[in-house]
């Protein structure tokens, strides 16, 4: 028979599985393009995560699959922060172009001889 803290517990790393099945695998799709979406309803499922209130430490036999959620927690982790310096780098390399091609507002050369 499963005691209140099992129990507790086992809807806690269910919640956490559920969000990481829910978790995109990258924030760039194989074709290169940013998958907005897939961020945003992402962000919008986390922003009203509340840690759970357990009481007691989390039992020993689920252990293991406390320790394979953390793991794939931290993979997810790795592969947004790697789409997010592939994002600041296209966003700095469009700066360049956006500097490069803009029309010039001010004058190029200064006439000092009058």
């Amino acid at each position: 028979m499963a005691t209140a803290a099992f129990t507790a517990w086992t809807a806690v790393l269910d919640a956490l599985e559920a969000a990481l099945d829910a978790a995109p695998d990258s924030a760039v799709d194989d074709a290169g393009d940013f998958a907005a979406g897939d961020l945003v309803r992402q962000t919008a499922v986390l922003a009203g995560w509340i840690p759970p209130q357990v009481d007691g430490p989390i039992p020993a036999e689920l252990l293991p699959r406390a320790h394979s959620i953390s793991e794939r927690q931290q993979a997810v982790l790795g592969r947004l922060t790697a789409d997010a310096d592939t994002l600041r780098r296209h966003r700095s390399a469009l700066g360049s172009v956006r500097a490069a091609t803009a029309r010039q507002e001010s004058a190029v050369y200064l006439d000092v001889t009058g």
